[in-house]
């Protein structure tokens, strides 16, 4: 089954740029302990590793193989279990996809007596006042409002029902009580709105599709996007689900101490991106984190909690890597490097080299390959989340109950 993570540098919820990394992790203690091809549990073998000595190059640490036990302890990180929970796919959600296509495909009314109606696109230029002055976040040109969509508030899109191509008209409406700006907020207004065009949207026929999609009935045309949203929904739950076991893995380790060089350099990596984004906008790095409301004591907590995590982490796949014996090397980590290139656009890693430093490519390549093996040997529990945000019911349970049934029923036959 693939598995993918969308998991690069680092999973930390932090403001540091990609693009910043570029530093140096090597070190000059080389070991060739983990050269040898190992199998690991799952029948994998670092075949590329044979006759390879592994030097501080094919590392993400500065720690060697025989001291990383004395800078963090693993916990578990196969048989993880994780919950996938599947958001179901309406057909309030087909019927917006399609209605948002259906949209796309709108074409311009040629009879200068056409009204608008309900489903109609009017391209409108709309001033809002209240007290005969204009408001903030009134006012529009050349705007698409399709009619109906309940984008607008109460009595804006039925008061344009009937306007023609020209026409302009005055609403004189009433903002709702709990209307997020306490200034409008159960305020009467004036909307002065210009109907520039009318726009006819399609309806969903067999005609229609088959001279706009590859499909030849409106009712196979609905089932290929229930079943595109629901593949996506399925990869949009595995990546979490996925993630969420990489986080376990990263979260049951122990970190007994913290390898000096590796957290200067994760530090300096941080502070790093500030400067570039200070020097983004022309200023001074306290000028630039005052303007983000932050204070120098406030990042220099950040930058501790960056560092000491990207390290963590560091010592977690590095530790995996070691006890599975695996390396940079091997056959499945060009795998890792390759899935790399392909998920940042780039034909050959090299220009991701180029562009981030080896040392970060490296520890993207080696945290995608250790990953992808906590992936491939995770317990996923699939569920469906319905559109109550209750859980539906239990994907695995209801096809080994489906199973047990027909076996049971099997045998009532075979008694008869």
């Amino acid at each position: 089954m693939k598995r993918k993570l969308c998991i690069l540098a680092l999973s930390l919820c932090v403001t540091a740029s990609f693009a910043a990394c570029g530093g140096n992790n090597k070190s000059e203690v080389e070991t060739n302990t983990e050269a040898n091809a190992q199998d690991s549990e799952d029948g994998e073998t670092s075949t590329d590793a044979d006759a390879v000595e592994v030097t501080a190059d094919t590392r993400i640490v500065s720690v060697s193989a025989e001291d990383m036990e004395k800078y963090v302890t693993l916990g578990d990180y196969k048989g993880i279990s994780v919950q996938q929970d599947v958001e179901e796919v309406t057909d309030g959600d087909i019927d917006l996809q399609i209605n948002n296509t259906l949209s796309e495909s709108a074409v311009e009314s040629e009879d200068p007596e056409a009204a608008i109606k309900s489903g109609d696109i009017a391209n409108i230029n709309y001033k809002g006042t209240k007290d005969g002055v204009a408001f903030d976040g009134g006012t529009a040109d050349n705007y698409d409002l399709t009619i109906g969509s309940g984008s607008f508030i109460d009595g804006f899109e039925d008061g344009l029902i009937g306007a023609k191509k020209g026409e302009v008209k005055e609403l004189n409406l009433t903002f709702p009580e709990n209307y997020p700006s306490e200034e409008l907020a159960g305020q009467e207004v004036v909307f002065t709105v210009t109907v520039n065009e009318i726009k006819t949207v399609p309806e969903l026929t067999d005609e229609w599709v088959k001279e706009n999609t590859e499909f030849d009935t409106a009712e196979a045309y609905r089932q290929s996007i229930r079943e595109n949203m629901e593949a996506n929904n399925e990869e949009a739950a595995r990546t979490t689900a996925l993630n969420n076991a990489w986080s376990q893995v990263v979260d049951s380790c122990e970190v007994k101490e913290y390898p000096k060089e590796d957290l200067e350099a994760a530090k300096k990596e941080f502070e790093d991106s500030l400067q570039s984004y200070a020097d983004q906008q022309q200023m001074e790095v306290d000028e630039f984190l005052e303007s983000q409301g932050t204070t120098r004591e406030e990042f220099d907590e950040q930058t501790q909690q960056y560092a000491e995590y990207k390290v963590k982490q560091n010592l977690v796949v590095q530790a995996i890597m070691d006890k599975e014996g695996f390396n940079l090397i091997d056959d499945k980590c060009k795998d890792a490097e390759k899935e790399l290139a392909t998920n940042f656009g780039v034909d050959d890693i090299s220009a991701l080299v180029e562009e981030y430093g080896q040392a970060s490519i490296n520890e993207s390549i080696a945290l995608t390959r250790v990953s992808n093996f906590v992936s491939d040997n995770a317990k996923v529990s699939t569920s469906i989340a319905t559109e109550d945000n209750k859980q539906g019911f239990d994907a695995d349970a209801a096809e080994a109950a489906s199973e047990a049934e027909m076996q049971e029923n099997s045998g009532e036959d075979e008694a008869k």
